[in-house]
């Protein structure tokens, strides 16, 4: 049997399911700077990497962060010895939320200490309470608190990261940038950075999958480059906890729990086109972004429109989440 050929199979692949011929002719022989106006070079202590911004939008709805405060305290399953059965019944005796019970004998000490963790917007006491999710502790941060993330890899386990895409609300408008690695040893400045300049000014993650994929990846690589952990305290061990320093909304949970069963899956196109009910300008499947990244280091004239193909793959899957964030909040 020959040996197998990673990028015969890709124009396979694409043969069959994603056609890149017209995107490698149309996009030949130009450049990165013709392709992504707004962009720059940004110089870190370990290197240079790629960010391309993209224009602010003013379209993304609000986030109703506070009325998740609301439930959680409505919620008396967050008591300790209270489970449905006994919810449904304090609820037919009048009691309505977490306050109304700081006057029962049994349960006034642990309704105190819930409130208390409310009001002081201990997000991670909170989640540890099993009768609470990630997105309950909305109320714990501001618009401004969340850092939307997603990363693209060459496709293989423990393979470097070669696209960071991150999202922001400053000033009530939604930002997207974009840290590029041109070539796999910028991979370390694309680490640098976030470390160092991006993950300080935020205080919550929000993902699709990120619990799973995502940040466990960047915990992974930022031990290779620097044996330590930039999301986790120095109380914690490094190679077991990915975080712990900050919040993260898995918004991949989310959809398939509130929305268990109506959906064929929960990828997140599916979600965009049947939730959002938008498709996006780009089809490129994610599977085939390490490949192509592969192709454009091995001919980068050629290949550069591939390359396009996958950042704004990247751009959408920004895009998206504060959309879904903002429909698995409504009442």
């Amino acid at each position: 049997m020959p040996p197998f050929n990673r990028f015969e199979y890709f124009e396979s692949y694409s043969s069959q399911d994603f056609d890149i011929t017209k995107i490698v002719d149309t996009y030949k022989g130009k450049s990165l700077e013709d392709l992504f106006n707004k962009q720059q070079v940004i110089s870190t202590g370990l290197g240079d990497l790629l960010e391309i911004s993209w224009d602010i939008f003013n379209d993304i709805p609000s986030l109703n962060l506070s009325h998740t405060r609301v439930n959680v305290l409505k919620n008396l399953k967050t008591v300790y010895y209270i489970g449905e059965h006994t919810e449904n019944y304090l609820y037919k005796r009048g009691v309505r939320n977490l306050f109304d019970l700081l006057s029962h004998l049994k349960y006034s000490k642990f309704a105190k200490t819930i409130i208390k963790q409310v009001n002081n917007k201990d997000f991670y006491s909170l989640t540890q309470n099993k009768y609470l999710y990630d997105i309950d502790t909305s109320f714990c941060f501001s618009k401004q608190d969340f850092l939307f993330i997603d990363i693209e890899t060459l496709g293989i386990y423990d393979s470097p990261i070669i696209l960071v895409g991150i999202g922001f609300f400053k000033k009530e408008k939604y930002h997207i940038l974009q840290f590029f690695a041109r070539g796999i040893e910028e991979e370390i400045a694309i680490c640098e950075h976030l470390r160092k300049n991006i993950f300080p000014r935020f205080k919550c993650f929000v993902s699709y999958n990120g619990k799973s994929f995502d940040i466990p990846y960047l915990a992974n690589r930022f031990l290779y480059y620097f044996d330590a952990n930039p999301m986790i305290s120095e109380d914690d061990t490094p190679y077991k906890d990915y975080n712990t320093k900050y919040g993260h909304i898995d918004l991949y949970h989310n959809c398939r729990r509130k929305y268990k069963g109506q959906y064929e899956n929960y990828k997140l196109t599916t979600i965009e086109e049947q939730l959002l009910n938008w498709k996006r300008d780009n089809e490129l499947p994610s599977n085939l972004v390490g490949l192509c990244y592969r192709k454009y280091l091995k001919d980068p004239h050629t290949y550069i429109g591939l390359i396009k193909e996958c950042i704004e793959h990247n751009y959408y899957d920004i895009l998206s989440l504060p959309l879904i964030f903002s429909k698995l909040l409504e009442k």
